[in-house]
């Protein structure tokens, strides 16, 4: 920054990428407040104007910022500021969606249905092998967190049977000697972006937690769906 107006011009002998330049003067007006919350960005003309580069060069940048989270574009009306919202530091998705506090989560659906392949997978079913699965939506401070969707094998859970599968949740808990998380990023379906309230561009990520008793038998399988912007994932692993 100087004279507290945002940067402009970019380094043409610089390594990095003239459009990660620009995200980078656009970024760090942001996190000033040199471009605050709602404000409109420069227009592409002026940005173009402003750091001598290429229409498609800004796009990119305006892009970047988009898919950090940092603006929203409104057709017709060009790209804002968006609202930040507070990270949530999560050590483990499937540990924290457990606990009380200010959470809230609200039961979405209970269905039987085929679970995705690599579910089917990690639970050891038949291709052929139906599911339970318990659809929640999780709420921290009143505001959309998490999509929980836990899988149990139908020849262990009635398909009516959805106070079993509280129990066997509860069970799989206290059993399990073993837990594998399997982090995926990227971008939301149309259900995910709607339930979550995800602005156009921000990814989620999606984590597969499965519980193993110490015979290395699979008790459960949890799929948790996390918007980018608003999480931090934090896994301690013990170094020996």
């Amino acid at each position: 920054m100087r004279g507290g107006e945002i940067m402009t011009g970019v380094d043409r002998r610089s390594d990095r990428a003239v459009y990660r330049q620009v995200a980078d003067a656009l970024r760090a007006a942001i996190r000033t407040g040199e471009l605050a919350t709602g404000q409109r960005l420069p227009s592409e003309t002026e940005l173009i104007h402003r750091y001598g580069v290429s229409r498609n060069s800004v796009r990119t940048a305006v892009g970047l910022l988009r898919i950090e989270g940092l603006v929203v574009t409104e057709h017709g009306r060009g790209s804002f500021v968006r609202a930040r919202r507070p990270l949530r530091q999560l050590g483990s998705p499937g540990r924290r969606a457990e606990q009380g506090g200010d959470a809230e989560q609200r039961l979405l659906s209970v269905q039987v249905t085929e679970p995705p392949v690599e579910v089917a997978a990690r639970l050891g079913l038949a291709t052929d092998e139906l599911t339970l699965v318990r659809r929640h939506l999780l709420f921290d401070d009143g505001e959309p967190a998490r999509l929980v969707d836990r899988y149990f094998p139908l020849r262990v859970a009635h398909p009516t049977g959805v106070e079993q599968a509280e129990r066997m949740a509860r069970e799989a808990r206290v059993e399990a000697e073993r837990v594998v998380e399997e982090l995926t990023l990227r971008m939301p379906s149309p259900t995910e972006e709607r339930q979550l309230g995800i602005s156009d561009g921000v990814p989620v990520a999606r984590v597969l937690r499965t519980c193993y008793d110490a015979s290395g038998h699979a008790l459960e399988a949890t799929a948790f769906v996390l918007a980018k912007d608003r999480h931090v994932l934090v896994y301690e692993i013990p170094a020996h």
